[in-house]
């Protein structure tokens, strides 16, 4: 709407003068809430209409003065009459102009709230997010760190059982070297002559291909006799095998895996007892 067009059209005239109807003078509070110039002009339209009735206003006569002082009963001067003198003027009341309802005012501050707490959840969510994955890997650390504990564990019980059964006076130490087929070897194997318990040490053996596996061979009056076979990924310490009443020499051979009745050709290490 063009408000100048709008206050050319008489509509202020007719508001301040009380001529406009229901819904003009609703439409005109309105606009007056969005529009200076339209207060302006209403402003300038009430001056207007005061100064008119200022100016145009008619003494009153003496005989009426009279009587209303009389009637009044005042004993003080009448004030001045003349051109200058006040007149009261009757105006139509204007109704106020409201900016926001308090119904609107209320709904304003709860979008306000509304958003000022999705804005604390949206923050705490993050932070609760973020301390989540910490705490998580926090977790995973410590698991890591009791599996690596467990293990290191697990071995120290192990090498200090390995020991105690290499301190034993009855254990004989056999050392099994290395053959043609694969020089560089070497195993131990700890035999106990009094409760015939053997035991094998790795020291140094090829990693057997897929489908083989190493076997221990007791060497008994020049007959084999199986001793059991070695599962490599358990080769970390002493490895008990097969309990052997007597023999006279060690000897490990390549098999297929879950191990021979006989052993078959090449020998990879050897040792006497």
């Amino acid at each position: 709407m063009n408000i100048q067009e709008y206050i050319s059209s008489g509509i202020v005239e007719s508001y301040v003068l009380g001529l406009a109807s229901n819904e003009e003078r609703i439409e005109f509070e309105q606009l007056s809430a969005s529009h200076a110039e339209l207060r302006a002009a209403r402003e300038a339209f009430e001056i207007n209409l005061e100064q008119q009735a200022l100016g145009n206003a008619m003494p009153a006569p003496a005989a009426v003065k009279e009587k209303i002082w009389s009637e009044l009963d005042l004993k003080t001067a009448a004030p001045p009459i003349g051109k200058n003198a006040p007149v009261a003027v009757t105006m139509q009341p204007l109704t106020p102009v409201r900016t926001l309802s308090i119904a609107k005012l209320m709904a304003a501050a709860s979008i306000i709230l509304l958003l000022g707490s999705t804005l604390l959840n949206v923050y705490y969510y993050n932070q609760y997010k973020t301390s989540l994955a910490q705490l998580q890997d926090l977790i995973a650390s410590n698991q890591e760190t009791a599996k690596n504990t467990t293990i290191m564990q697990t071995k120290i019980d192990l090498y200090e059982k390995s020991l105690d059964l290499v301190k034993d006076s009855n254990m004989a130490i056999i050392a099994l070297k290395g053959q043609p087929v694969a020089p560089q070897s070497l195993t131990t194997v700890y035999w106990n002559k009094q409760t015939k318990d053997v035991y094998l040490l790795v020291n140094n053996l090829p990693v057997p291909v897929t489908g083989k596996q190493y076997q221990l061979w007791a060497i008994v009056d020049g007959v084999p006799v199986d001793a059991g076979t070695l599962n490599m990924n358990e080769a970390n310490g002493l490895v008990k095998m097969k309990n052997i009443p007597k023999a006279q020499a060690f000897a490990i051979t390549l098999e297929l895996a879950g191990g021979s009745k006989t052993p078959t050709m090449p020998i990879y290490v050897v040792g006497k007892a």
